[in-house]
């Protein structure tokens, strides 16, 4: 998955009717500031919103998306689901559940020329949640979004890089308040909660899409 998505600041009366949480109104003025109530996150390190549970509250928190371990050259603005068991370095983290509000994301597409091709993959819930992880260093609160194999239609966009042919884990709505919830403790609760989401749960646009002859004017 890339480092490229857009999400959209949830306020507390959306969500009033499903889960109990309190906004920080210095969060609601940080981003209310913008014209656009979309937010394209282009880098790590950039701010997305997230919920967690904390004793019987909802929180919503915005944190610097990625960390960058000492064994690591790049930030981790992605992890591998898969990792979540295996990995003595993200087992750690394994009860330290977020959600983080999604529109799209971005994927890049290589054509038999070579070209790239960018696409936006965008959820037809506008409620969609990727699924994801939160931690600290040094005084800093960061957080991080699970992957997992991607669907047939998604692999034929994400078609090259190290990491090819994966997509976000979206959480349904039947298993948030389970993902959020740290009295699930066992590794295979945990993981059961993951799934992939469908093709037809998703719209794509390339949007480096080259006119031919053949389109309609």
């Amino acid at each position: 998955m890339c480092n490229l998505l857009s999400w959209r600041l949830i306020l507390e009366e959306e969500k009033k009717a499903d889960w109990f949480y309190r906004l920080p109104k210095e969060t609601i003025n940080q981003f209310l500031k913008f014209n656009s109530p979309l937010f394209e996150i282009k880098h790590p390190k950039s701010l997305v919103q997230s919920f967690q549970l904390v004793g019987e509250s909802v929180l919503s928190e915005t944190n610097a998306w990625g960390t960058k371990p000492s064994w690591c050259p790049d930030f981790l603005t992605n992890t591998k689901s898969e990792k979540l068991i295996s990995s003595p370095y993200w087992s750690q983290y394994m009860q330290n559940r977020i959600l983080v509000p999604v529109r799209s994301f971005f994927e890049w597409q290589i054509q038999r020329t070579g070209k790239k091709h960018k696409y936006e993959i965008t959820f037809k819930n506008p409620h969609s949640y990727f699924a994801g992880l939160w931690g600290e260093e040094n005084g800093t609160k960061w957080i991080t979004i699970l992957t997992g194999e991607a669907n047939e239609k998604i692999k034929t966009i994400h078609n090259s890089g190290e990491n090819k042919h994966r997509q976000p884990i979206v959480m349904p709505l039947q298993n948030q308040n389970h993902w959020l919830n740290p009295s699930v403790k066992n590794p295979k609760d945990i993981t059961d909660l993951l799934s992939q989401f469908t093709p037809d749960e998703t719209t794509e646009e390339d949007l480096n899409k080259e006119p031919t002859l053949f389109d309609e004017s």
